[in-house]
């Protein structure tokens, strides 16, 4: 019986090797300890309250993640008139780590601050997680939206906005818009196995990249002062992009989501 320790120790030894040397077992164990798919799944988390403006901004793929899962979550909303009190107060308490929201903090004690780390922790908390071997293939999806973003934000709030300058952007757009075409599932796929990740899975970057889509859907439509000209429809010439965002938002719980309440109006900033 004495061999028995020395045996234990053995396999130990093996399991802790395998855990810290190959991604895949790391994948497999905490698949099998969470039931969750995806490559750092970690224990579910609820009764959430998320921090944003009252507006959709950079919370919105947050929100629509939230409510894909069937999550527990509250909102707290700022205004222009709110918001310097609530700064104040956030960087006391230690929630908003560099005085900016989106920021999520839970009743169990959990805080985070910033878009893409609160968006990736609320994944891998409820399944939407990358796989191991998509998960630097995320990560440049994600950049190149926030490089488009950050495009149109310079766009919507750069001095005298007009339907001239709408148009201009929208067209030059398309190229970027493009190369999402190219990585987008092709043709009749399974509705669960058609997003953006090797497997077709649905995990955190498909929301990045369908807020990506649907805000520059808004911009397009949205009236302007003294813009009569057509909409300019910018899934035209996009039919994976196209049948990706049609997909997504007909999901349950995201459709509910577009044609709640809870859900902020599109607008353009007001002039001042």
């Amino acid at each position: 019986m004495e061999f028995l320790p020395v045996l234990f120790v053995a396999i130990l030894g093996v399991a802790v090797y395998l855990h810290t040397n190959n991604p895949h077992m790391v994948q497999s164990i905490r698949r099998i300890a969470t039931g969750k798919s995806g490559c750092l799944p970690l224990d579910s988390i609820d009764n959430i309250t998320f921090h944003y403006f009252a507006a959709r901004g950079r919370g919105e793929p947050v929100r629509l993640l939230l409510e894909d899962a069937g999550l527990t979550w509250t909102e707290k909303a700022f205004t222009r008139e709110s918001w310097p009190a609530a700064k104040q107060e956030g960087l006391k308490s230690g929630l908003y780590t560099f005085g900016q929201v989106p920021a999520l903090e839970t009743t169990a004690g959990l805080q985070l601050a910033q878009t893409v780390a609160v968006l990736k922790h609320v994944a891998r908390t409820a399944g939407y997680d990358c796989d191991c071997d998509d998960y630097t293939f995320c990560d440049v999806l994600m950049l190149g939206v926030e490089d488009q973003i950050g495009k149109l934000g310079r766009t919507v709030y750069g001095p005298d906005l007009n339907g001239e300058k709408r148009r201009t952007y929208l067209q030059e757009a398309q190229p970027w818009l493009a190369h999402y075409e190219k990585r987008a599932p092709a043709g009749e796929v399974p509705a669960e196995r058609g997003y953006f990740t090797s497997d077709g899975r649905l995990t955190w970057v498909d929301f990045v990249i369908y807020n990506m889509i649907d805000v520059h859907v808004a911009f397009a439509e949205v009236p302007m002062e003294g813009d009569d000209s057509p909409v300019i429809n910018i899934l035209a010439d996009l039919p994976r992009l196209r049948a990706f965002y049609k997909r997504f938002s007909e999901r349950p719980n995201i459709a509910a989501y577009l044609t709640s309440p809870r859900r902020h109006p599109y607008s353009l900033p007001k002039k001042s």
